[in-house]
């Protein structure tokens, strides 16, 4: 399979409430997701959740690239669901994920905490039966 295509796999899934995405495990492949939140948004005129759930989706996403090995494929979907928009990101990593005690001195690792600050439908995730990762998903309550 061409990995430019596995890379920009972007398109709505069959049902009009949920965009999918598939990409394959690098840093700079992230901004993907920010665009697919955007699509969704803008899709379902709820614009004014776009910058809060870009920054939601773009965590999740970073999490799982970091905790993924380079280059496998991770997946991401934006669902409009009862109440609220969910964000959900699986990856082939069977780490669960882990929100750090807060250091003022680090760069990094504030990540999950503002997912779990932002997402004001809840968030958690789940491994996947069959040895087969795991899925962490946010909800935007609308």
């Amino acid at each position: 399979m061409n990995d430019i295509q596995d890379i920009q796999d972007k398109r709505p899934s069959k049902a009009p409430n949920e965009f999918a995405l598939r990409w394959r495990a690098y840093p700079e492949s992230v901004y993907l997701t920010r665009s697919l939140v955007s699509e969704a948004c803008e899709a379902w005129g709820l614009a004014q959740h776009d910058y809060v759930g870009r920054t939601i989706m773009s965590e999740l996403a970073t999490n799982a690239v970091v905790h993924a090995v380079e280059g496998h494929e991770i997946q991401a979907w934006v669902t409009l669901v009862d109440g609220a928009i969910e964000f959900r990101v699986w990856d082939p990593s069977h780490a669960p994920p882990v929100v750090p005690e807060a250091d003022p001195e680090a760069e990094g690792g504030r990540g999950l905490m503002m997912v779990r600050l932002l997402a004001t439908g809840g968030c958690g995730y789940r491994q996947i039966g069959g040895g087969r990762g795991k899925l962490v998903w946010a909800r935007l309550a609308l």
